[in-house]
This record gives structure tokens, sequence and C-alpha cells, in this order.
């Protein structure tokens, strides 16, 4: 019997994509389907007119914010004051506030004839002097971008916990972290289709939260949540960017006002101006220690949401609190926070959810430490790192499992430099992955709730074939292999036997694929309705051979019954065909909805368990600068990985992988700057550079396997990992070269950037 969890399988979904049988968004034909494209602001802030006659002559549909009265503003879940929110509508209202904000939408027979008709809507602009800098927005003379709020500042807040320490000695630095792109392979992409008769609204969309965004159309557009569905085909990457509610938002509006089928698919301009951002954060923070005893941190963050409030808004801020303490034994932490609008895209959930700068902050000042100190960097991480597990820290997280001294050690053991010059540097940074749940949320919400569920049907049929349905999807990220592989494991079947089905509303409950969360609660409830249908067949197979349940046993594809031994497959034909000898229920089906494990709702205190789990990735990298361009070429780059059980190793280090290198980008690439007057100074991949092969270097990936005593198979997150980390290690290999602490850290690293510091050496 082959042993599939923990195995190195084939993906089972590599087949159909690998030979262009893959089903995505735009793969997708509905009869009597209209193309739909996007009219989009000029400007950063300007009121204007439209006049669509033009287009309308030519037989184009126009849609302005005039047809949009009859509906809500897009929803936000998560502000703890409404009244601070400014309101965001599916177009713009007489006034744009950021450039690339959709004004119009315009309908025709196919996508090319739609984008020429654009130029057809005639808009005249009256521009507004953009605010650009969330500082000069909040300062008392600046202008107000949502006039009804009275102030830029849309959310502020402070976090403390411990108590502060009255003997101790700090560092101060400053840290920039520019905004970034998800970039994902394939855009976002929606087909709408309203039937005016049944009042059916059915969505074909590559988001990540179609539960979520079926509960926010139809507050939108007042349908009942019954009556609205959301599918999501093959999807080429997310990473965040895909948690974006407008596309479904401006396509369902079309469909509802025409009646007909309307297709939607961002180009890839469109992603780069307006869609979701990644943080774009300014912060001030000290780390207080004496000797070498870190005691606490105080962290002042300023935050660039744009000009709007991305659907979960402020959680990208709120995720990263546990991780400003860290793996460390801290004792005090404060968290001042002021979120400011200025004329940009908002910003939302990028891979790791706010969670990379905070590492680079906290890793960043462990490390100039041990320089201000002259502590050996090693022994003063290994003294203040948490050494008993399961943990509950100031914050309220409880770490599950790990050993973080001694992958510590493991880590160092890979990072040996041979022919050091003073031009190379080694670098090391460690990062608590965050494996599902979003409880945190009640730090802002007043509600006690804890909603992220994941639930899942499996049936399986007379010819011992099963089917599992989940509402949630993938992203290119294996979750067919890994849910096959649990169920073949659980009822001894082939892999080959389950077919999985993903991504419908329809289906069962479900939050999404976000957060790390599918190996600590989607797999968990695989596995549990595994254990339960195999329950089942003992129960059916006790009462048709009339022997206690305890006689029936399943192990390892046989079934064996008293002195009998049948194959599975044998069993639930017996079940389905000698019915009468059980009676009229058959049903070899189950259903089951979990919560996330040990999660709770913030106390009186505001100390919440962030998360089901806490996955350790530690990295280590070895640079060399050129002295004279100022480039950084990694020579080395180790990750090492606890993500506790691995259902299949092969993917869990191809998202290793794949967030390294997104981290990698974030680090020495990508930013989204924009000039004076608010506009972009990237528009595509000729200008916003993503790391090709030959800027990543090769991984060496090790592993350390500490089971989550909270989750049935001892599964913890890893998706997110790689991501977060990245910009941490590689700042710490630079100040290794500079020889004392940057004050001034900025993400991305720029040649400019790294001469100037190269100069300062000398």
């Amino acid at each position: 019997m082959t042993v599939y969890i923990g195995s190195s399988v084939k993906r089972v979904e590599d087949l159909r994509f690998l030979t262009g049988k893959g089903r995505y968004i735009d793969d997708i034909y509905l009869p009597n389907m209209q193309y739909m494209a996007v009219l989009r602001s000029n400007y950063a802030w300007a009121k204007f007119k439209l006049d669509p006659k033009r287009a309308e002559e030519r037989g184009f549909n126009v849609i302005t914010f005039e047809d949009t009265k009859e509906f809500s503003p897009l929803p936000n879940f998560f502000i703890p004051d409404p009244k601070r929110a400014p309101k965001e509508y599916i177009l713009a209202k007489e006034e744009a506030k950021y450039f690339g904000e959709p004004i119009a939408l315009v309908l025709g027979r196919d996508r090319y004839e739609v984008y020429d008709a654009l130029e057809l809507v005639d808009v005249d602009y009256e521009p507004i002097e953009p605010i650009t800098d969330p500082f000069k927005a909040i300062e008392p003379n600046s202008l107000i971008l949502h006039k009804e709020l009275g102030s830029n500042i849309v959310y502020s807040d402070i976090f403390e916990y411990g108590e502060e320490p009255k003997d101790y000695h700090y560092v101060e630095k400053t840290f920039r972290y520019n905004r970034i792109l998800p970039a994902p392979l394939e855009t976002n992409g929606v087909i709408a289709d309203f039937d005016k008769v049944s009042g059916n609204l059915t969505i074909y969309a590559n988001t990540q939260v179609p539960q979520v965004f079926k509960t926010a159309l139809s507050i939108i557009f007042n349908i009942p949540r019954s009556k609205v569905r959301i599918i999501v085909p093959d999807s080429g990457g997310g990473f965040g960017g895909k948690i974006f509610l407008k596309p479904l938002a401006m396509t369902a509006l079309a469909s509802i006002l025409t009646g007909r089928p309307v297709k939607y698919i961002e180009t890839r301009y469109e992603h780069v101006i307006s869609a979701i951002h990644g943080p774009d954060r300014h912060y001030t923070a000290k780390i207080l220690f004496k000797g070498d005893e870190i005691l606490g941190a105080i962290v002042d963050l300023v935050e660039d949401f744009g000009a709007y409030l991305h659907t979960y808004q402020p959680l990208p801020i709120l995720r990263q609190i546990y991780q400003l303490v860290g793996p460390y034994k801290m004792k005090y932490l404060k968290f001042r926070v002021s979120g400011v609008v200025t004329n940009k895209p908002p910003t939302g959930a990028y891979r790791g959810l706010g969670i990379p700068p905070a590492v680079l902050v906290l890793e960043n000042l462990v490390k100039s430490i041990s320089k201000v100190n002259g502590i050996d960097e090693i022994e003063l991480r290994t003294k203040n790192f948490i050494d008993k597990l399961p943990y509950e820290h100031i914050t309220g997280a409880i770490y599950d499992s790990g050993n973080y001294r001694e992958a510590l050690k493991k880590l160092i053991s890979q990072l040996e430099v041979k022919d050091k010059d003073k031009y190379t540097g080694v670098g090391i940074a460690f990062a608590l992955e965050p494996g599902s749940s979003l409880a945190f949320q009640t730090l802002v919400v007043n509600k006690p709730r804890t909603p992220y569920y994941e639930g899942v049907y499996m049936r399986i049929d007379s010819g011992g074939d099963v089917t599992v349905f989940l509402s949630t999807n993938t992203m290119g990220t294996g979750h067919e292999t890994a849910i096959s592989q649990v169920v073949a494991d659980v009822l001894g079947i082939p892999i080959e036997d389950v077919k999985v089905i993903l991504g419908d509303t329809a289906g069962p409950p479900g939050t999404g694929f976000y957060g790390s969360r599918f190996s600590v609660v989607g797999i968990s409830a695989v596995y549990i309705a595994s254990l339960k249908l195999k329950e089942k067949m003992r129960e059916y197979l006790a009462k048709m051979f009339n022997v206690e349940k305890d006689d029936v046993k399943i192990d390892n594809g046989t079934v064996k019954i008293g002195n009998r031994s049948i194959n599975v497959k044998e069993a639930v034909n017996m079940i389905y065909n000698r019915s009468y000898l059980i009676g009229d229920e058959i049903g070899l089906d189950v259903s089951v909805t979990i919560n996330s494990y040990n999660v709770n709702i913030a106390d009186e205190k505001r100390r919440v368990n962030f998360s089901t789990t806490y996955g350790v990735n530690a990295h280590g990298i070895v640079i060399r600068v050129d002295k004279d361009t100022g480039f950084i070429k990694i020579l080395k780059y180790v990750i090492l990985s606890d993500c506790g059980t691995m259902i299949n190793p092969m993917i869990v280090d191809g998202q290793l992988m794949g967030g390294t290198t997104m981290g990698i980008g974030a680090s020495l690439l990508e930013k989204v700057e924009y000039d004076e007057n608010g506009i972009p100074k990237q528009t595509s991949f000729a200008d916003y550079w993503i790391p090709s092969a030959e800027e990543v270097p090769n991984f060496e990936i090790q592993h350390m396997i500490n089971p989550s005593p909270f989750t049935p198979l001892g599964t913890k997150g890893v998706a997110e990992g790689g991501a977060t980390v990245p910009p941490a290690a590689i700042i710490n290999a630079l100040e290794d070269i500079v020889k004392k602490p940057i004050n001034r850290v900025e993400i991305p690293i720029t040649p400019e950037y790294v001469l100037q510091l190269i100069n300062d050496m000398s």
C-alpha cells in the first residue's frame, strides 16, 4: 500500500496544465457575451465631466456613476469606525482620486473594439494638486482628500503590551518600505452573468475569496446571498492581488444593467497602475535592550492607504503586531499607527499580509544591537530566543511548536564563506509564519467572532471513487494533489481514484485562499471528513455482516471483517448493492466544517492569538557588493523551514522557492513610485522589474519537522514564509559589510543606496 502523506508524488493537476487543458477565466465563453473595458482617470486628483455621445452613436454601451445610484458603496468589513472610512463607489462620482481610478465602463462585441472605443468617450478634467506624501497629508494646512471625513487620517490606534522597562539602552532607526505589486502571471479576470428573470447573479472570477465576495456583492447590489454564486476556474497566481473586489463589482454592474453576460480581463497596464498594491510604509522604531537582553520595542508606523480603504484594511497592519516581538522573549511592545489617505491606488493584501516589513524592522534592529554592543549576533539571538513551546507571548500569540535555537544552529552551519573580502557580507533573519485565522480582526471589529472556517463535502460512489468538494480554490499551489494524498492515505485507495472540485460557492462553507491557511484548516477538514467517511463505512459493514463495529477494520486499503478480507472498492460496492442488509440510509457521504483551531477573540488588554500555527522560516544569505556599481550579487542563499508535517515535500519546496524569489524581488528590484503629479513611473514590466533567473540564486533548502500540537496532522502554514524574510536577511548582510548600523533603511535596496553606504565606509 502506498503511503501518500509525506510523499513527493507528482502533482495530479499538472498534466492538464502542461498539455494546455487548464480552464482559466479567459477560456470561458458564454452565449451573447459582451466585453468590457474600463475608462480610467488620467489624473491623480481631478473633477471630471463625461460625454459618452460619440461612443453611444457608434453602438457602444457606456456606464457611468449615474447608472449606479441605487447601489451601495464597496463594503469594508474591518474598519473600526465606519464614519471615518471614505466611501468608494464602483465608479468615481464627479471626482477621481487616483491615476487609473475607474470613471466609466464601455461595453462592446469584442475586446479589441471595446478598448478602441474608450477613445470615443470624451472627458473634461479639472485637475487638483494631488497629495502624494502621507506626511504632508497630515499637516494642518493640507487639502482634505475626502472632505466629509474632515481629516486625511482615517485610522489611528495604539497597541501596548507588557510594561515599559525603566532602565534600558536603545537603537533607533527609520524604515521605508515602498509599495510593490503582487504581479501574478494571470491578471484579474471576471465574467458576470445576471439573469433578470430569476434574479440570479453568477460570477466566474479568479478571486481568492469567493465566499467573502459573495457576501460583498450581495450587499452592494441588494441581491439575496442565496442568489449569488461565484465559480473560480483555474487561476494563475494570486499573492493577495486576487483579493480585489472592484473587478467583480464593475463586471456585475454591467451585467445587471444590460441583462447580458459580460467579460472583463484586466490588462497588465491596468494591473500595474490601479490594481491592489502591497504595503506603503514609513516606520520609526526603537529596540530596547540592556546588556545582552532584548527588552522590547517602540514602533511608530505611518501607513499610506492610497485613496480608499481596501476591503481588508487595516488587517495587514494588525497582523504584523506579533512579528514585532517575533521569536524573542521580549517583555514590552508599543505600536502606534496612523493610516493616511493619499492620491494613489489602495493598498491591500500582498503575500505575507503585512508581515515582511515587520520582519525587516525587528530582525534588522536585533542585528544592530550586536553591532552597537559588540555582542556576537548568534549568541544574542540564542540567549533571547523563546526556548519552550507552546508559548504565549505578551501579545497573546500562542506559538505552537519549533526549536528556534536548533534552527539557528542548523542555518549557520550552512553559511561558511570562503575568500570573504570587505565587500562580502553574511546576513540571517528569522520569521514566524502564521498559518490560518484572522482572529485578530477582533482588535478592531467590535464583534465577538472568529469566522475563519473551512468546509468539505465528500462522497464515495459505488465504484469506490471519491469526490471532494471545497468552496476554497487554488492559485497553482497544488491543492488538488495535497487533498488527494490525504484522502487516498486515510481510505487506502489509489490517488487516481480521488477527484477534487474546488472554487464554487455552491459548495460547502469556506472563507477562501489566503494567509497560509490551506494546510492548517483546509487539509484538516479534508482529513476529518476522510476519517468520518471511513467510520461510516465501518458502521454499514458491521450492520451488513451482523458484527460489532470494532470487528470491522479498514487499514492500508484492506477491509477485515472477522476472518474475511476484501479491498475498499469491494466493500463500497457491497454497501451500495446489498443495502437491504443495512436499511434505507446508505449514503456514503459526509459534510465537515471546522473553524481555525486554537483561536480566540481579543481580551480587555487587546491580547489575541493571531493564528493557529507559527511555522519557522530562517534565511541565511551571502552577498557581494560591486564597489563601483553598487549592484548586489547573491552568492549563497539558505532557507530553513519548519512547517510541521509536510503533506508533499516537493510542493513545500516549490512554495519556499517561489516565495523567496518574490522576497528577493521586493528587496532589490520592485517598486511603484509616483511623480509630484501622482502619475506612476512604472506602467509595465519594462519599468517595473521582477526578478528573472539571472537575479535568483539556487536555493539550499533545509527542513526541520516539529508538528503542531493544534492541528490533526501536525501541519503548519508555509506559502508566505519565503516572501517574508529576504528583505531583512539582505539588509543584514549589507550591514555586515558596512560594519555599523544602517540608520535609514529603505526597501528596495537600490544600487545608488548601496553606493552611498559604501562611500560612507571610506
